[in-house]
Formats: structure tokens, C-alpha cells, sequence
């Protein structure tokens, strides 16, 4: 949290929008939630206060949620959360809702998929009942969406949600059995933000961009059918429709922020305090 807190600082000094920052953390508990049409508020370490609620959903096809201590330890430290998808479409679902909300956001995890030649498995972040009801999702409620299909392989086709349909991301940005550190920053104000990351971004009103282990792999990809200039308070993570319930995602390192805030990779934290210390010494000296 000191390191988050530093981060913001500097965002402060170098004219950034202030955003609050969340960390998530799966604790170090081992124990599973596979109860058939079960939810559960509690089963999952609490939020800390004004951090959103989080909420857990099992289908009435098999699969749930697992803590796992020790997982894989090169997801994350501690318990991680292992994801199994269900038979249908009866989703098993995992969601943080209702932080404090605003116009822009940022989110990021560490995720490693596997499973097999079957199902598939969604993120979504936007505002709306979805996020802590038992459906799987409502375009309108949407402001950026992904959707996993796994395949033969070891394959995953990656799809981003583009207005009111799916667009596929251009090459294979995703495989199973490798780990992936993901961020998103989506911007749904009336103008363009800037963050720093790999140099100046700007990322125009009513997109988002998609870092993969530091590379930027989607740039100012459109948003989904979410309303203009609205705020966005929730995310989601479900899986649906795996053969044998094989396919699964184990998500660790999670983050989130109600504004664009980069949010470093593990153990990248130095580096980027290095980078935000010389954007904001270089604007300092320009106002002189």
C-alpha cells in the first residue's frame, strides 16, 4: 500500500487526475465454494471499506470457485483464486462491485488460464445489476469486455467487445499454461486522458487500452454499448459452457482504481516510481 501511495503522489505532482487505488489480496486460506445455484458474499477475504463488495456465483453445472495455498507460484504469492467453469451457460461467476465510482478507471491482474479443448471464460468491467446478479452479461452495462474460448493446443481465441458485437484482438495475445499480467485503462469521459506508461498515453473519450506484461497490445480499443460519459464502479470475471468442467482461470494480484492510475506490475513498482519521479521533475522545470 505504501508503494500505491507513493505512485499517487507523483501522479499528483505531474497534474494527473487523483484516483483512488485498491488491492485485492486472496489472503493465504485454502478452501472452495462449489455449492449448485449458490452465492456467497463470504466466502472470499472481505474488501477493505469503500473498496466494493465481492461476490461469488455457482451455476447448476458443476465447476466453482477454489482458494488455492500453494498454487502456481508464478501467478501470485499466497492464495489464489482458481475459477472452474460449468457445463452450460449457467455461469460461475466472480465479481468486485460498487467501489466508488468514476468516469475513467484502471484495472489489473495476474491470470494464468488452462483446461483443455472446451469452454470459455469472460472479464467485463462497467456499471450495472450484472455484476451482482446471477446472468452473465447485458451489453448496455458494459464498457469494456474479453472474451477467452479455449481450443485445441492449448489455444484461446481472443475477442474484444466492440459496441454491441465481438471483434477478434489482431495475433494470439493469450495461450493456456502461460501466465499473463494484464491492465486495463479505460476512459469514458467527454476527453482525452493521458497517462504515463512506456512514454505518454493518450487515450481518447470512449476507449480503453490492453497492456499485456508490459506490452501495449490494444491501443485505444473501442468500448462496449456502457452509455457515454457515465460512471463505472464494478468488473467481473465468469466461465460457461466447458465439456467435463475442465476449463479454468486462476487470478491472483488484482487491483483496481476509479481513475486512470498505472498500476505496476509485480516487482516493477521501482521502475515506474523512477519514470513518474522524472515526468514530474521535467514538468517542474518547464513551469520555472
Amino acid at each position: 500500500m505504501r508503494r500505491l501511495a507513493g505512485i499517487l503522489a507523483i501522479a499528483t505532482i505531474a497534474g494527473a487526475a487523483r484516483a483512488d487505488v485498491y488491492t485485492y489480496d486472496f489472503g493465504t486460506g485454502a478452501s472452495n465454494y462449489t455449492t449448485a445455484s449458490g452465492v456467497s458474499t463470504v466466502f472470499l477475504p472481505q474488501p477493505a471499506p469503500g473498496n466494493g463488495e465481492d461476490r461469488v456465483r455457482v451455476g447448476t453445472a458443476g465447476g466453482g470457485f477454489y482458494m488455492e495455498n500453494p498454487g502456481d507460484g508464478a501467478v501470485g504469492s499466497g492464495s489464489e483464486l482458481k475459477i472452474t467453469a460449468p457445463t452450460t451457460t449457467s455461469a460461475n461467476k466472480f465479481s468486485i462491485y460498487d467501489y466508488t465510482a468514476a468516469k475513467s478507471f484502471s484495472v489489473a491482474m495476474s491470470l494464468k488460464m488452462t483446461g483443455g479443448s472446451s469452454g470459455s471464460f469472460y472479464l467485463f468491467a462497467g456499471d450495472g445489476t450484472q455484476y451482482s446478479d446471477n446472468t452473465t452479461f447485458t451489453g448496455a452495462q458494459v464498457f469494456t469486455g474479453l472474451e477467452w474460448v479455449y481450443g485445441a493446443s492449448d489455444a484461446v481465441t481472443t475477442r474484444y467487445r466492440n459496441g454491441t458485437g465481438w471483434t477478434a484482438m489482431s495475433g494470439t495475445p493469450f495461450a493456456q499454461n502461460n501466465v499473463y499480467n494484464i491492465e486495463i485503462y479505460g476512459n469514458n469521459t467527454t476527453a482525452a486522458i493521458d497517462y504515463i506508461k512506456g512514454g505518454t498515453q493518450s487515450l481518447a473519450a470512449n476507449t480503453w487500452d490492453l497492456w499485456i506484461n508490459g506490452i501495449l497490445i490494444g491501443d485505444g480499443l473501442n468500448k462496449a454499448a456502457l452509455a457515454n460519459d457515465v460512471n463505472i464502479d464494478s468488473f467481473m470475471i465468469y466461465g460457461v459452457s466447458s465439456v467435463g468442467n475442465v476449463a479454468s482461470i486462476v487470478v491472483d494480484d488484482i487491483s483496481y482504481a476509479n481513475g486512470i492510475t498505472v498500476i505496476p506490475e509485480p516487482g516493477s513498482a521501482g521502475l515506474l516510481v523512477l519514470a513518474g519521479l522524472g515526468f514530474a521533475f521535467r514538468r517542474l522545470r518547464h513551469r520555472k
